[in-house]
């Protein structure tokens, strides 16, 4: 039996757990997704993403349970995760879509924007596509399209309501919708699956993360819709996270959530004092 020191991701708990010797020898590539059920650790229940080399790489929060066998229900994740991703470049993907440009796309696709990518490389085109569709998984509407320079000077009152953007440049932003001072999140997100060598282990954690962006973000739209009488804070908004998806978020991150909760789920935010000033 191999030896894990697991920590739990909400509480800071930590434990060694054993787990079979075979769950790891086969995980050449990816993450082995390891459930921990309430009582192994601590009282809290969650995913950790373990790698080859016994090196816990992430954990995961879900609103799930995993009834399955661990190590039959981490195979049949790892398999998806190679079938999902096998058509996509980590190279082209790196070297086509720059962090800063990546940061950029991933807010606007978080509140909804339709984004237009001036572009010539159409061999490129459909890993832009593929790898935010992916990373998406239906939780978020993925909205882009190419075009020209010429194509789109001589049409962009069309594309009025759009993102646009030059290599990482970002051309047309109504209502300033990319705010530089506001994206701490996304560069988060990025920064951990550009880190990532090996492409599945990155989209893993990826997807997890943007996971979680949608889970809270509902969350607090479903909230909001009910508490329209009453006065809402920042620190009411984040305890209430904290008890429904057992994570303590900071104010940043409510940020973010806010805005996709005003502009994605269209909820309107109460304009009260602890909520105006992150909107």
């Amino acid at each position: 039996m191999a030896k894990l020191e697991i920590r739990c991701p909400v509480c800071a708990k930590w434990e060694y757990i054993e787990i079979l010797d075979d769950a790891t020898k086969n995980v050449k590539k990816g993450l082995l997704a390891v459930n921990i059920a309430p009582g192994m650790v601590c009282d809290h229940s969650f995913i950790a993403y373990v790698d080859k080399n016994l090196i816990v790489r992430d954990c995961f929060i879900a609103d799930f349970k995993i009834e399955a066998p661990e190590t039959e229900i981490s195979q049949k994740n790892e398999k998806n995760a190679f079938l999902d991703a096998g058509s996509l470049n980590f190279d082209l993907i790196k070297l086509n879509i720059p962090e800063k440009l990546m940061v950029s796309i991933f807010r606007g696709i978080f509140l909804g924007r339709k984004i237009i990518l001036i572009s010539k490389d159409q061999f490129i085109h459909d890993q832009i596509i593929n790898f935010f569709g992916y990373a998406m998984q239906d939780l978020f509407d993925v909205n882009i399209i190419f075009m020209s320079e010429a194509i789109y000077l001589k049409t962009k009152n069309v594309y009025d309501e759009y993102l646009v953007f030059k290599n990482s440049i970002i051309i047309h932003n109504k209502n300033k919708v990319i705010d530089s001072k506001k994206l701490s999140v996304e560069k988060h997100i990025v920064k951990k699956f550009l880190a990532e060598y090996d492409l599945a282990t990155g989209l893993i954690i990826l997807k997890n993360e943007i996971q979680k962006v949608f889970e809270f973000s509902k969350e607090l739209a479903e909230y909001i819709k009910c508490s329209q009488n009453e006065k809402l804070t920042s620190k009411i908004l984040m305890d209430h996270i904290y008890e429904k998806k057992n994570e303590r978020i900071q104010k940043n991150h409510l940020t973010l959530l806010l805005d996709i909760v005003n502009y994605n789920f269209k909820v309107e935010i109460p304009k009260k004092v602890g909520v105006t000033n992150f909107l």
